[in-house]
């Protein structure tokens, strides 16, 4: 008999730990579709093996080339053109909304990692909340399209709090304030590196 999970809690715990083994984001995968392989790893018949395969053949039906293709042109045919507004916008074209923008959404159509990085040096605290600012006003501009679920996080000290690790990386984490957007319901995760 397979290996299954006798809770909810222990299904999500192997199947969050399968994903990053992948280097799948579970993000990717529709919250109807994440419980239906949450309740194969409980099933006795199925179980992990069978709720692995179902991971697997969401990261290769992400992954395909038509399903970036997809992508593109609901991104392309944003009814909020947000994009092309920061881009154009008298307060905005020249910050750091249109970069982070722009990495999401090339993010978003290759199928890539949610939680992405800003890069560069670190921002001091003021420009920082400058940013978020922005980040409101360009939520403004959204208006109904595929951007949505803008929010931003006051800066935290990552290594303070135990979270200084960046994965399975040597890389360290120090203060660090967090961007968030949804792309067609994909939520992304833009981490900004804040001097301390």
């Amino acid at each position: 008999m397979p290996k299954y999970a006798g809770s909810e809690a222990e299904a999500e715990k192997d199947l969050l730990e399968y994903c990053a083994s992948i280097g799948f984001d579970p993000e990717w995968v529709e919250p109807r579709d994440w419980q239906t392989t949450i309740g194969i790893a409980r099933n006795e018949k199925y179980g992990f093996t069978e709720a692995h395969n179902a991971i697997d053949k969401d990261k290769e039906r992400l992954l395909k080339a038509g399903a970036r293709d997809a992508r593109q042109a609901r991104l392309d045919a944003d009814p909020g053109g947000l994009l092309a507004a920061v881009a154009k916008h008298y307060a905005l074209k020249d910050t750091l909304v249109p970069v982070i923008l722009k990495q999401c959404a090339a993010a978003y159509v290759g199928g890539e990692r949610v939680n992405l990085g800003l890069g560069g040096s670190p921002l001091d605290p003021a420009a920082y909340e400058e940013l978020r600012e922005e980040w409101r006003a360009a939520s403004q501009l959204a208006g109904g399209g595929v951007f949505t679920g803008f929010v931003s996080h006051p800066p935290q000290d990552k290594a303070a709090l135990g979270k200084g690790s960046v994965g399975a990386t040597l890389a360290r984490r120090k203060v660090q304030g967090n961007l968030l957007v949804k792309i067609a319901g994909v939520r992304f995760n833009m981490h900004v590196d804040v001097e301390g």
